[in-house]
Formats: C-alpha cells, sequence, structure tokens
C-alpha cells in the first residue's frame, strides 16, 4: 500500500502563539492525500532559496513587530506552523509567524521506567504522625484491611480506598497514621496534596523526580509536569507494592485519568465528600467525630493532665467531658484547644471554657476556638499573626518557607520564629525539612473571614506580591521549572488570572510543554481580561489568540480554527487589516484549516497573505519566511509534491543565514525538506536525511522532545518506504509508548503513530495485525477528528484495505488445501 494513502494526523509539536519569551515546537501532521487540480497559486512561484520548516521562538513581539501597545506593552501576533509530515505520521513542522529566539536547552530523555529501581528508602509523608492519637483503632483496623484484602480472583491489581468526613474531623492525620505504621509492608509510600489536577499532576511529577535521582536527575528535572508524571505512571505499573495517598480530593472525577492507569498498588484517598467513590472503584469509609471518652482523653492528654482519680470522677473530668462536647467532639478543634491551655500558664480548662463563651454570639465554636489562639499568639509575636493571614491566601498544601522571606524589612530569622510559635499552637504544621509549610482549610477559611473586608483585600494583595517576588526570573531556563512547580498550586490560589505574575507562570507552563494545564490556566486569564477590559482591548485580544493557541496543542485543532476564524474580523477592525498581529492570526486561521482537513484552503489564504507579508515585515523577516514555509507545506499538501520539494530546497539556506544552522527552525525546514524529497520519491534521500538529521534534533532539544519524536517517526516511515517494513514497525513499536506519555493516549500525534505502526505492521507480513490495529483506532479517531475528516477517511480506507488483504489470503489458503 502506497504510504500517501496512510492515515494521518499532527505526530509532533506546533509552533507556539503571543507574547513574551517563548519557544514555538514543531508539528509533525498528518500526510493525506488530495487531489487538488490546477496550478500551484502564483505565490509559490516565486519563492526565494531558503528553507522550510518552522520551529521558533518570540521574544518581546513588540521588539519582533516593531509595534508597542499602551505601558510599552509589547503585543504578541500569532505563530502558525506547517508541517512537513511523514503520510499518516504527521507533518514535521510548522513556520513560526514570530521572530525566532535562541534554540531550546538540550533535554535529555528520561530513564527506562520499568528498568529503573526503586531508590532505597524512597517514600514521602508530609510530617511526622501526631504523638497523641486516640480513638481511631476500629477505623484503623477497618481500613487495613480493606488495603489488604485480595480478590477471589488472584491477586490484586488495585485496591483502593476513600475515607470522607468533615473538615477538621481527622482525614489526613489518619491517613498519616496508616501510612506511617505500615509503611515497611509497602515498597513505597507516597503522599499527594490533591485538592485539584494541577496538584495531583504535580505531585506525580515529583515522585518520578524522586525516582529518577539515582538514575538521571538532569533529565528528570528537564521534563515537564505532564512528562514526568505519565512516566510515574508508567513506573508504579512496573514497581508493585505501593501505597498511594490522594489527600483531600475535591472531586473523584479529578483522580479519572489516573486511577484507571495504575496497576499493582494501594490507593488511599481522603475527601470531605461522600459521593462518587464507589464509581472509581473505591471502597467509601466514613469518619465521624470521636466518641466522648475518645475526645476527652485526647484533650487530657495534650494538656497533660489526667482526666479521672482511682476514686472516680474529679472536676477537672467533668469540665474536659463539657469543653469536648462543646468542641464538638472534632478532633481539629480539640487539638487548638489543648495546645492553648497548654502552652500557656495559668490557663485551666474552666478558664477556657470561661473565654469560649464571651466570645460573641452566633460565632461558630472553631471560630471561637481561633480567635482565642490568634489573640494569645498575637500578644506573644506581633508577626504571627499576619504571617496566618498571608499563610490563608495561599494553597493549604507545602507553601515555600522562602515565599514568606520576601518581606520587606523581616529578616527570615524573625519569620522563622513566627512560624515556630504558629506550630506550637497547632495553628499551621512546618515540615519535616523545615522548608515548607501547610495551613488546615479550615483554619485558611476562619482566619480570611474574620478579617474586616479592607484589610482582607490587603492581605491578599501583599501575598500576591510576595509570591510573585519569588517567581524565579526567567520561566524559560530549565533550572528553573522544579521551584515553578512547587509554587504553581499557590499561584493559581493567590494570583489575579491577569496578572503579570500570572502570566509569567503560563510561560512557564508553555516552556515546560505542560499545555493542558497552560490552557486551564489561560482560560481564566482570558475570562478575567475580558471581563476587565473588554472583548476589543489588546491584551484581551492577545489573551484570547493564545487560548487558541492552547486548544490546538492539546489536540482540538478545528476548536483552535473556529476560535482563530472568529478572532479574525475582530484584530481587522482594532488593530488595521495589515497590521502584524492581524496578519498572524491569519496565517493561524490558514495552518489550522489546513490542520483541519482543508489543505487546499488553507494553502490559497497563505498565497493571499505572502505579498502582504513581504511588504509589511521585508522578504526575509521570520515572519515572511514562516508564511512562505507554511503555504510551501499546503501546496505540497494540496498535491504538488514536487513544488513543494523545490521550493523546501530554496528555502533552506536562507533560514540557516537568517537562523543559524541548528537553530530549531532551521532544522524543521531540513526535516521539511526530508519530507518532501521523500514524497516526490526519492526515499532513500528521504532516509538519509532524516537520520542525520534525528541525531542533531536529539542534541539540541532532547530525545524526548515532540519535535525530535516527530524526526523518530519520520525516520521509521522512509526506512518503510526504502524496503525496510519490519524496521519500520519496530521503531513505530518503540515509539509509541513515548509518545503516549509524552502527549496523551488520544492526542492527534499518538494516533498517527498508531495509524504508521498497524501500516508498516502490515507491511511486514501481519495483515491480521494491521487490520485489528486500525478497527480500535477508528472509533477513537472519529471521536477525535471527526467522521468526514480526512484522518478519518483514510483510517476508514486503510482498514477496508487490510480486511480484504485478510480475506484475499484466507481465499488463497482454502484453495491451496483444495
Amino acid at each position: 500500500m502506497d504510504d500517501d494513502q496512510a492515515d494521518g494526523g499532527s505526530e509532533g509539536t506546533r509552533n507556539e502563539i503571543t507574547g513574551g519569551t517563548f519557544y514555538a515546537p514543531v508539528t509533525l501532521a498528518r500526510d493525506v492525500t488530495m487531489q487538488v487540480t490546477g496550478p500551484a497559486p502564483q505565490a509559490l512561484a516565486g519563492l526565494p532559496a531558503g528553507p522550510a520548516g518552522f520551529v521558533g521562538r518570540t521574544d518581546s513581539l513588540g521588539e519582533v513587530l516593531g509595534f508597542l501597545g499602551p505601558a510599552g506593552e509589547g503585543l504578541p501576533g500569532v505563530v502558525v506552523s506547517a508541517m512537513a509530515g511523514m503520510a499518516g505520521v504527521g507533518k514535521t513542522a510548522g513556520p513560526d509567524l514570530l521572530q525566532p529566539g535562541p534554540a531550546t536547552p538540550n533535554r535529555r530523555a528520561l530513564p527506562d521506567a520499568a528498568t529503573t529501581a526503586v531508590p532505597d528508602g524512597l517514600g514521602r509523608l508530609p510530617r511526622p504522625p501526631a504523638a497523641v492519637f486516640l480513638g481511631r483503632g476500629q477505623v484503623l483496623t477497618r481500613l487495613h484491611r480493606t488495603l489488604t484484602r485480595t480478590q477471589k480472583t488472584g491477586s490484586v491489581v488495585i485496591t483502593q480506598a476513600a475515607v470522607y468526613g468533615l473538615g477538621g474531623i481527622g482525614k489526613s492525620e489518619l491517613a498519616l497514621q496508616y501510612a506511617a505504621r505500615h509503611r515497611d509492608k509497602y515498597t513505597l509510600v507516597w503522599w499527594s496534596e490533591a485538592d485539584n489536577p494541577t496538584q495531583i499532576q504535580a505531585s506525580l511529577a515529583e515522585l518520578a523526580r524522586t525516582v529518577c535521582v539515582g538514575a538521571d536527575s538532569v533529565a528528570a528535572a528537564q521534563a515537564s509536569v505532564e512528562e514526568a508524571a505519565a512516566w510515574a505512571l508508567v513506573w508504579l505499573a512496573a514497581h508493585p507494592g505501593w501505597l498511594l495517598i490522594f489527600d483531600n480530593v475535591e472531586d473523584a472525577e479529578d483522580l479519572h485519568p489516573y486511577l484507571g492507569r495504575l496497576s499493582g498498588g494501594r490507593v488511599l484517598i481522603t475527601s470531605r465528600r461522600d459521593t462518587g467513590w464507589q464509581d472509581v472503584g473505591c471502597t467509601p469509609i466514613s469518619l465521624e467525630v470521636l466518641e466522648p471518652e475518645a475526645a476527652q482523653q485526647l484533650l487530657a492528654k495534650l494538656i497533660g493532665i489526667r482526666p479521672t482519680t482511682e476514686d472516680g470522677e474529679e472536676p477537672a473530668a467533668r469540665e474536659l467531658a463539657r469543653l469536648a462536647e462543646e468542641l464538638g467532639f472534632l478532633p481539629l478543634a480539640l487539638r487548638q484547644a489543648g495546645a492553648f491551655i497548654a502552652r500557656t500558664p495559668g490557663v485551666t480548662v474552666t478558664d477556657y471554657r470561661r473565654l469560649l463563651h464571651q466570645a460573641p454570639d452566633g460565632e461558630e465554636v472553631l471560630a471561637r476556638v481561633w480567635a482565642l489562639t490568634r489573640q494569645r499568639i498575637a500578644e506573644r509575636d506581633a508577626l504571627a499573626p499576619r504571617l496566618l493571614a498571608l499563610l490563608a491566601c495561599y494553597a493549604p498544601d507545602q507553601l515555600p518557607v522562602g515565599v514568606l522571606h520576601h518581606l520587606p524589612e523581616v529578616e527570615p530569622v524573625r519569620v522563622g520564629k513566627a512560624l515556630a510559635l504558629l506550630a506550637s499552637y497547632s495553628m499551621i504544621t512546618i515540615s519535616n525539612d523545615r522548608d515548607a509549610v501547610s495551613v488546615h482549610r479550615l483554619v485558611q477559611a476562619v482566619t480570611l473571614a474574620d478579617l474586616p473586608d479592607q484589610q482582607r483585600r490587603t492581605v491578599r494583595e501583599e501575598a500576591a506580591g510576595l509570591l510573585a517576588a519569588a517567581l524565579p526570573e526567567d520561566p524559560t531556563v530549565i533550572g528553573t521549572w522544579a521551584r515553578y512547580e512547587r509554587l504553581l498550586p499557590h499561584a493559581r490560589t493567590a494570583l489575579a488570572p491577569e496578572s503579570d505574575a500570572m502570566n509569567q507562570m503560563i510561560d512557564y507552563l508553555k516552556a515546560s510543554g505542560a499545555y493542558a494545564t497552560a490552557m486551564t490556566v489561560q482560560h481564566h486569564r482570558y475570562r478575567a481580561l475580558l471581563d476587565r477590559d473588554g472583548p476589543h482591548h489588546l491584551r484581551t485580544l492577545i489573551a484570547q489568540a493564545e487560548l487558541a493557541y492552547y486548544t490546538a496543542m492539546v489536540g482540538d485543532v478545528v476548536g483552535a480554527r473556529d476560535q482563530f476564524a472568529a478572532l479574525v474580523p475582530i484584530r481587522e477592525r482594532v488593530s488595521g487589516a495589515e497590521h502584524p498581529d492581524t496578519l498572524a492570526v491569519r496565517a493561524n486561521l490558514a495552518r489550522w484549516s489546513g490542520e483541519a482537513g482543508d489543505a487546499a484552503g488553507a494553502r490559497d489564504q497563505l498565497a493571499e497573505l505572502v505579498p502582504i507579508r513581504e511588504r509589511v515585515s521585508g522578504a526575509e523577516h521570520p515572519d515572511t519566511l514562516a508564511v512562505r514555509a507554511h503555504l510551501i507545506w499546503w501546496s505540497g499538501e494540496a498535491g504538488d509534491v514536487v513544488g513543494a520539494r523545490d521550493q523546501s530546497a530554496a528555502l533552506l539556506p536562507i533560514r540557516e543565514r537568517v537562523s543559524g544552522a541548528e537553530h530549531p527552525d532551521t532544522l524543521t525546514d531540513r526535516a521539511n525538506l526530508a519530507y518532501w524529497s521523500g514524497r516526490a520519491g526519492d526515499v532513500v534521500g528521504a532516509r538519509d536525511q532524516s537520520a542525520a538529521l534525528l541525531s542533531i534534533r536529539e542534541r539540541v532539544l532532547g530525545a524526548e522532545h515532540p519535535e525530535t519524536l516527530a524526526d523518530r517517526a519520520h525516520l521509521a516511515r522512509w526506512s518503510g518506504e526504502a524496503g525496510d517494513a519490519a524496521g519500520a514497525r519496530d521503531q513505530l513499536a518503540a515509539l509509541l509508548p513515548i509518545r503516549e506519555r509524552v502527549s496523551g493516549t488520544e492526542h492527534p500525534d499518538t494516533l498517527a503513530v498508531r495509524a504508521h505502526l498497524a501500516r508498516w505492521s502490515g507491511e511486514a507480513g501481519d495483515a491480521a495485525g494491521a487490520r485489528d490495529q486500525l478497527a480500535a483506532l477508528l472509533p477513537i479517531r472519529e471521536r477525535v477528528s471527526g467522521a468526514e475528516h480526512p484522518d478519518t477517511l483514510t483510517a476508514r480506507a486503510h482498514l477496508a484495505y487490510w480486511t480484504r488483504r485478510c480475506e484475499d489470503g484466507n481465499a488463497g489458503s482454502s484453495n491451496e488445501n483444495q
């Protein structure tokens, strides 16, 4: 079967949009053969010599586009990428419509998950378990039985328990006590703060980096959050016997992407929610308030008194019982009260009860407890309540203490003393390494609710400023990513979506390849700017373009096309028809129209755009070269394969002169030239060019960068075309799990690799295997790309082809037997 008929899909990355310094990845895309009659557009015929392909960065768009918006703000344009891909595996690259910047630092591949051993002593718990822990013996026993039971059918695949109950009921402490008591029974015990999907993913990424310390810590540090988290899931599947704890899950749906991929271990979940757990295969365990006697004993131990005497009950015991009842037998309130009494000389249980009763009527008991505690703390250190108010503005878990060191005119030693005081009253928890601090969510809520409106706003502003000051300067530097990752949940809580600091955080997500999270955060940013500045403000339009870009990067090319189509007339009206930003949006519309299946339409749009871009930016401006490269690509996709090859060869030397021989844009141009050479019939030359390019790409971008994976797919394709079908099959089989981990199992790039693996499996002699692989792929392709998308139609045709080959083979065997 001719590979030009192969199923396609974007196998690779895509170029970026908008401002700031960012790396624009390449795109491998489907190679869909479309017969389009008529000559190539006139604009293509006059293309000067130079490279094809496109990857790039844009630095300040003000510099790139020669335009500064209000207050000197650079206005980003939009990047598109033309793809040069393998038939079905996808395009190699796309031109960047913005000025290229420096090459991305070398990135190394993560080690093989299956063979990376479990490091000795590996594990993570947020703090030591409480020394005083009473009244939970029965539920601990039930929890242990639930997690250690075996299925009647044999070994346990995975056992899951979800402990739910009120805030402050002691769910996290129960999980911590269980983990500490049974950690020697597990190969690994790992604690994850799990308030939201971002925290879950970040914790799994941290697991990957911790496991890789002895194997390849550099590669682990360079991997994006999404890549590292996916690696962790593969590693867990290969190393059974672990316990994962997801603490304070707000929605069972947040764990769906992970629970189905975990096997060979145990999962313990804590949550305030009581529904949805059986739907995800968990055994729900309800945690109630303490029994009266246990609550009384807990208070007595915390305070350091005996609740009873040998002669029976005494006044102190009665006072303890009354206080426990007044605190609702809630463990968090009991601990707060016990710490207060124990730390305050001369205060008895009776005195504390009297203080509680003096609080304003109508206040919840917890609010009264914490009001007393905050008052006492303030008397001892005025900085402590200020810190507590600031901590209430961040995510509850694991704020790096260094953030608080940015307080003006406050020495770090003073901060440390104030935090120690708060911890001694059980208001906060300090991590084992003394590097991070956590606050119970109820403490945060009550602390903020107790502040007057203006003071609350002032505290929130101060907390946001401290976090902004703690962000590393350059989010594109790989060495800063670990710190950005730690600060991400706090940024999403404390920073305004429209703030410059949040934009800096999004730049980190973009640079590290965490596109799904970037899209979520960017959506919030766009909505905030829309509400604040209106739909036609330049900042809103920039954010809208960025959101469209991230929509494409997570695989929704139709959605991206429609968003850019809606943006074009607004840009024309606001900025002018020939403003560089408007032209960039038009280029993106063309690119994603082609990705959505309209190659001829993309070609025609770009043919109209080239002369305008030449006039506005100059013939050799990187933006102009990018548009020309896209025109080459989509002209080839629309049927002019030889013209695309020749014009790619003409573009390469220009790109080398403008951007440098090893700039990512230049490397993508080389990939495109190899691709179109192969499509024009020189498959051996395409194979050799692809092999030479792959080693450079691995050195410049890293072995698991999406563009590098795209080059591997191309090399496999041209190796097969040159006669080594089995070699192509084996290369693609090795590539598929990496692509699934990097891009996701249903990303168009991943589906493209699956399509090619099916094709070369068939070409290597396994027609039935090719048929079955395509039968499994087709419904996914229909759901992801649409029933009438060219990739879907090609997959359907391939399935019919290999089905027919199987039937022909069976018929032949039957005739021979006769």
